[in-house]
C-alpha cells in the first residue's frame, strides 16, 4: 500500500512542482536510502533487475533511491535531471504473469534513462510492452500486484496505470493524488487494451483487493488537503495523516485507511519511508526524506544534490544500520518505553529550524550549493543527536497480551532476520 501526491507547477503558489509519497510496506521490511552514480556501459551488457535481465543502455543517469532492501528497484526515487517517480500496488483482473520486471523495476529503469517526465512515461510503457510485469513483491508473504506511476519533473506531471500489459495515461493536471486502486476512467490520452474513451478502471479494477485496501479512503483524505499554498511541510503533514478515529490511538491499534500507515492486529502494512519533493527548473531541487518508517515520529531531513550526509548513502549496510536503529526508536514507542509526544515535538523543532534555513538559500538569485551541502549535514547530525538522546536498548518486549501487542511482539522477534 502507498499514497502518492503531486501539485503542478502551474498550479503551485510558486511555480514550482511538488512531489511526495509514503512508502507502505512489511514493517520490518528494511526501506533504504541511496545515490546510485551516473554510469557508461558497454555494448550487449545487461542489467540484472529484481527477477530477469534486461539489455543496459549507455548512460545511466544519477539518482537518489528509496528502496525496499531486497529489491533491485525502487518504491520512488528523483533523478539527475529533476525527474520523480513514485509506483503504487493496484489489484486487477490481469492474470498473474511469469517472474519479469516488477512496478518497482519499471520505476528504476526509467529513471536510468529519462531526462523528462515525458521520456520516463516513454521508457515505462516500452519496458511494459517488451516485458510485461509480474513476481512477488512481498517481504515476508507472497504479494503480486499491478502497478500505477506518478512521473513528474519541474514542468509537468503524468499518471500512468497498468493492468499487465493493459495502460491508460493521464497528464496530472493542478494537484492529484494516487492510491492502492485505479482511477483513470475515460479521458486517457494514451492506451492499450481499452478502446478511446472507454473506462479504464471500471474495466479493469479487481474490486475486492481495492476495496479492502481502502485506497479510495485515503485518497479522498489527500485530495481533501492539497492545495495551491502548500509547501513541503503541508506535504509532510499529509503524509503523516492519520484517518479519521484513528490518530491518537496509532500506537495501539494498526489503521490501513490512514496515509500515515500504522501496521498492528489484522493490519499487517506500515509506513517504511517518506519522501517530498520540490523540483525547481531554475533552481537545485530539494528532498526532504525520513530515511526511516513511521512519519509521524520521523524527522524529515532535507537532502540535495550534492549532499552526502544522511539519510542519504552509497552503501547499502550504512543505510540498513540507520533504518534500523530509527525502527528500535519506533518499537520502543510501541512498548511505551519512550515518549511519544516529547519525541514529536523535538522533531518538530529541528524541522521548522532546517525549512526556514532552506526556504532562505533559495531565496537567492543565486543559490550557494555549498550552504545548502552544509545544511543537509547539519541536519543529519542534530537528528541522530536526538536519536542517541532517545534511544532505549530495551525496545523489543512488548506489554501486554491483546492481539496488537502479539502481533509486534512477534515482529520484534523477527526484525532483522528475515531476507537481507
Amino acid at each position: 500500500m502507498c499514497d502518492t501526491m503531486y501539485l503542478a507547477p502551474h498550479y503551485s503558489f510558486d511555480g514550482w512542482s511538488r512531489f511526495a509519497k509514503n512508502s507502505d510496506r512489511s514493517p520490518n521490511e528494511p526501506l533504504l536510502t541511496l545515490r546510485i552514480p551516473a554510469a557508461h556501459h558497454e555494448p550487449g551488457e545487461t542489467v540484472r533487475c529484481t527477477y530477469i535481465d534486461v539489455p543496459q543502455v549507455e548512460r545511466t543517469r544519477e539518482m537518489i533511491l528509496c528502496k525496499p532492501s531486497w529489491i533491485w528497484g525502487a518504491e520512488m526515487g528523483v533523478n539527475d535531471a529533476g525527474v520523480a517517480i513514485g509506483n503504487e500496488a493496484v489489484f486487477t483482473k490481469a492474470k498473474r504473469g511469469e517472474p519479469s520486471l516488477i512496478g518497482m523495476d519499471l520505476l528504476r529503469l526509467a529513471l536510468e534513462r529519462a531526462a523528462t517526465a515525458t521520456e520516463a512515461v516513454e521508457v515505462l510503457i516500452g519496458l511494459l510492452e517488451t516485458y510485461g510485469q509480474g513476481g512477488n513483491c512481498g517481504f515476508d508473504k507472497e504479494f503480486h500486484y499491478d502497478n500505477s506511476f506518478l512521473v513528474c519533473d519541474a514542468d509537468e506531471g503524468y499518471v500512468l496505470e497498468t493492468s499487465g500489459k493493459n495502460y491508460a495515461l493521464v497528464k496530472a493536471v493542478n494537484a492529484y493524488a494516487l492510491s492502492n486502486r485505479l482511477g483513470i476512467g475515460a479521458d486517457h490520452v494514451a492506451r492499450a487494451g481499452a478502446a478511446p474513451g472507454e473506462d479504464f478502471s471500471k474495466r479493469f479494477t479487481e474490486p475486492v483487493r481495492s476495496h479492502f485496501s481502502q485506497a479510495k479512503q485515503r485518497r479522498c483524505l489527500v485530495e481533501q488537503k492539497l492545495a495551491p499554498d502548500l509547501e513541503a511541510e503541508g506535504l509532510m503533514g499529509i503524509l503523516r495523516t492519520h484517518a479519521p478515529g484513528a490518530g491518537g490511538r496509532e500506537f495501539s491499534q494498526g489503521s490501513v485507511g490512514s496515509v500515515c500507515m500504522h501496521a498492528g492486529g489484522m493490519i499487517g502494512d506500515h509506513t517504511t519511508g517518506s519522501l517530498v519533493a520540490t523540483l525547481r527548473a531554475r533552481k537545485p531541487t530539494t528532498l526532504w526524506i525520513t530515511g526511516c518508517s513511521t512519519p509521524c515520529i520521523a524527522a524529515f531531513k532535507p537532502v540535495f544534490w550534492n549532499s552526502d550526509a544522511p539519510p542519504l548513502f552509497a552503501d547499502s549496510a550504512a543505510s540498513l544500520a540507520y533504518w534500523m536503529k530509527r525502527e528500535h526508536i519506533h518499537r520502543a514507542i510501541l512498548a511505551g518505553k519512550i515518549d511519544a509526544t516529547a519525541y514529536r515535538e523535538r522533531i518538530r523543532v529541528l524541522e521548522r529550524r532546517w525549512i526556514d534555513e532552506e526556504a532562505s538559500l533559495m531565496s537567492a538569485d543565486v543559490v550557494d550549493t555549498a550552504a545548502l551541502a552544509a545544511l543537509s549535514a547539519e541536519a543529519g547530525r542534530e537528528e541522530q543527536a536526538l536519536v542517541d538522546e532517545f534511544y532505549r536498548a530495551d525496545w523489543q518486549t512488548m506489554p501486554g497480551k491483546n492481539s496488537f501487542n502479539r502481533y509486534w511482539q512477534r515482529k520484534n522477534e523477527a526484525l532483522g532476520l528475515e531476507r537481507p
